[in-house]
């Protein structure tokens, strides 16, 4: 049976945000989404224009009529408003793995709730929900603790779960440094983190919740579910748009940054050194693939060899393919357009990640490179561009090597430091290729530039 989730909020106008933003999310978690209107907003992206509460007895009717035929895995609170709405959804919502997010204000700093409802949360939804995840100004309104960095984060964890929630999520989008997600099960602590974005995301809470709400209901464990859902939300909002002339909206998309499942671990003992090295293979992952998306339109077709091309980014002091990101799959072509086919992801290049590491024996900082095909006129292009050019002839590989690494070492060696390029020949049933060799992707990318303007 298909997986069923359930959101009980307010309509936002926008789209942005809201029951609009839950069912979108869900749709992309592949989960049927259900709902339960609480009210009718009038909004934009530039804020909020009025706010008009159901009547209590629509709230339950559309509960009830759902409750009816509905297996529901899980549901997610939004908008509830008012103190009466809070004490009907928590006695309707008995048995039901409840998701609340404290929704207090928009995003454009409007009120979104009536007097009274945080004692409502506090008496009613901390005791029956199953996870509460605020951000940081809602959880000290609900706990008193102002959260200011990981630590204000854990005190109010512990503290609202004592006063009832199972499970605490703060959300860290308004806390000092990166944005750092803190989840407390009543027992450990597990931090989830990825390089904050400096812009204003209309949805992004909504979606947040929803996502966590759907993967609850297609039966992933809570840590896992809000890492998951962590890195959903970090690539709607990465994608957001800007339809208005307000703050940008979330766009929900099936991608999702791939390194955020690993940005998981309890936080107990030392954290911050664990906590630094995922942030790095966030920051690799996110240039990596900027710079493919920026590769993707400007590189012409005839750079692509037949096997494609890789393009890769290893972390500092990387010694093994699982410190590389590279593409899963690699770029190619059909006819004159450009595609990438997998994701960017740690591990997943063999032959220019061992070009990175001969590099990096002989010069520590030349941690990225790519390849492109070998034609006399490309090459010819890449001394035009300025570029230092090494070579290799594979007839002289030792049996039981990696060509690449022997390759690029052999020509570092007998030029005696690390080139812009290494190129060579192929050899038989082995491709012609030239290999562009950089400091990180950006530099690879200017360097695939200047080789492509000396064509033109």
């Amino acid at each position: 049976m298909h997986k069923v989730a359930l959101t009980i909020g307010g309509s936002d106008s926008s789209g942005g945000a809201g029951i609009q933003a839950d069912l979108k999310s869900f749709a992309i978690a592949e989960v049927h989404g259900t709902s339960v209107i609480t009210c009718i907003t009038s909004q934009n992206t530039k804020g909020v224009k009025s706010i008009y509460p159901l009547p209590l007895n629509e709230v339950e009717s559309q509960i009830n009529a759902i409750m009816a035929d509905f297996d529901i895995g899980a549901a997610k609170t939004g908008m509830l408003y008012s103190p009466d709405v809070v004490k009907l959804v928590a006695e309707k919502m008995k048995g039901v793995r409840l998701v609340v997010d404290p929704v207090l204000s928009s995003t454009t700093g409007y009120s979104l709730s009536s007097p009274g409802i945080e004692d409502a949360i506090k008496e009613y939804l901390l005791p029956r929900c199953y996870i509460i995840m605020p951000n940081a100004g809602e959880a000290e309104k609900l706990c008193g603790i102002k959260v200011e960095s990981v630590d204000d984060a854990r005190k109010a964890c512990i503290s609202l779960h004592k006063m009832g929630a199972k499970n605490v999520l703060i959300k860290g989008g308004h806390i000092e440094g990166d944005a750092a997600d803190i989840l407390f099960d009543g027992k450990k602590f597990y931090i989830f983190a990825l390089p904050k974005m400096d812009r204003k995301a209309h949805g992004s809470g909504c979606t947040f919740s929803a996502f966590l709400a759907a993967l609850l209901a297609k039966g992933y464990a809570l840590s896992e579910a809000a890492g998951r859902a962590k890195a959903y939300t970090w690539s709607a909002i990465a994608g957001g748009v800007s339809p208005g002339g307000g703050v940008d909206i979330v766009w929900q998309r099936g991608e999702r940054i791939p390194v955020a499942d690993a940005i998981t671990w309890q936080m107990d003992g030392d954290y911050r050194r664990q906590y630094e090295e995922q942030m790095e293979r966030a920051k690799i992952w996110i240039s990596l693939q900027n710079a493919v998306d920026e590769l993707l339109s400007f590189l012409p077709p005839a750079f692509v060899p037949e096997v494609g091309i890789n393009f890769v980014y290893a972390m500092e002091g990387a010694s093994s393919h699982e410190g590389i990101c590279g593409i899963e799959g690699r770029i190619g072509r059909k006819g004159r357009v450009l595609f990438q086919s997998g994701e960017c992801r740690f591990g997943a290049s063999k032959h220019i990640s061992s070009i990175v590491l001969a590099c990096m024996k002989h010069d520590k900082n030349m941690r990225s490179a790519m390849n492109v095909a070998y034609s006399e006129k490309i090459l010819t292009a890449c001394n035009k561009a300025g570029l230092e050019c090494a070579s290799f002839d594979r007839k002289y590989e030792p049996p039981n090597i990696s060509t690449m690494e022997w390759g690029t070492d052999h020509a570092i060696a007998e030029l005696g430091h690390v080139p812009d390029v290494v190129w060579d020949k192929g050899g038989i049933g082995k491709e012609a290729m030239i290999r562009i060799i950089g400091r990180n992707p950006d530099e690879v990318l200017s360097k695939v530039k200047a080789i492509a303007g000396c064509l033109r």
